[in-house]
């Protein structure tokens, strides 16, 4: 399985390709500013992502972040992120932080989910088709009920 760290920081994944805004440390393979499209990996190129305490502090459209993974996950792959809850107090104390989430935040992509139908469904415009199948969400960091939320998404759909 080939797997992407964003955001390394201090906790490099071994065997995963890590990434970083600085190159840091020796750890950091890649190097790049995420809010500079396109990201600098190949179509199809990881099994999974990993990206926590990442996405929140991008000026991107949350669309655009996440259409960019879906371009660089292989066919089903995986998304897992960590980002600050909307009822979290401290989701709001980190001034870097510019998007708080919902539970339900990526529902809007997912096509078994009611707010797709009512929504995301054409949210996105005509021809849109970078779904995700939202495959769990969780309390996490610490897991009480006003802690960060833990998503795991899988790449859905063809383009």
């Amino acid at each position: 399985m080939t797997t992407l760290q964003l955001g390394a920081g201090i906790r490099p994944l071994q065997g995963a390709v890590n990434h970083d805004l600085w190159k840091h440390h020796d750890y950091v393979d890649v190097a790049h500013d995420l809010d500079c499209l396109p990201w600098p990996w190949p179509d199809a190129s990881f099994d999974k992502i990993i990206a926590l305490d990442v996405m929140e502090h991008l000026r991107l459209d949350v669309q655009a972040w996440l259409d960019e993974c879906w371009r660089v996950l292989k066919p089903q792959g995986q998304l897992v992120l960590r980002l600050p809850a909307w009822n979290n107090p401290v989701s709001y104390r980190d001034p870097t932080h510019r998007h708080v989430f919902h539970e339900e935040s990526f529902f809007y992509w997912d096509r078994s989910q009611q707010l797709w139908k009512d929504y995301g469904s054409f949210y996105f415009g005509p021809g849109y088709a970078k779904w995700w199948t939202v495959e769990r969400v969780e309390r996490v960091n610490p897991p009480t009920p006003t802690g960060d939320l833990g998503f795991v998404l899988r790449k859905d759909g063809a383009q």
